[in-house]
């Protein structure tokens, strides 16, 4: 064999050690951006959102939610977070949770909604849901919330 044709060989390797590992690495950090939410017993597969870009993009330009998904922002310290829906094609509903309880809630807000959503009290996380899913499993403000990996 040519020693051309072996450095051949080891690029090609090298390649698809590099492309291995990057989808390695990938899926690793999209499980590590992952958590299940129960509350009142139905469980939700949500997305983690920690970052301040993340957080404006949120959920804007995607086509939907599965039936059991949602989205999850983390802030740092409680606060008064207001919410728009930039580029949501889709309706939603909203669930500001400080700790482990739920403290307020604004249902099936409608994609082309244009001011922004305030709450009247502190949070430290909001999750989205599907619009109609308060609705469908009783959700209410002072419920608990669950979440685990």
């Amino acid at each position: 064999m040519s020693k051309e044709n072996i450095l051949k060989i080891l690029f090609i390797i090298g390649l698809l050690i590099s492309i291995s590992g990057f989808f390695i690495w990938h899926n690793l950090d999209v499980a590590s951006s992952q958590k299940t939410i129960s509350i009142r017993g139905h469980v939700f597969k949500t997305e983690i959102v920690t970052t301040d870009s993340d957080k404006q993009k949120g959920l804007g330009g995607r086509k939907g939610l599965c039936v059991d998904c949602g989205m999850l922002f983390v802030f740092d310290e409680p606060g008064k977070y207001s919410f728009w829906m930039k580029d949501m094609r889709f309706a939603l509903d909203l669930l500001w949770i400080r700790d482990d309880k739920i403290v307020f809630i604004e249902k099936n807000v409608a994609p082309n909604f244009s001011g922004t959503m305030n709450p009247p009290t502190d949070a430290n996380r909001v999750l989205e849901l599907n619009a109609g899913a308060v609705d469908k499993f009783g959700i209410t403000v002072g419920d608990s919330v669950s979440i685990k990996n």
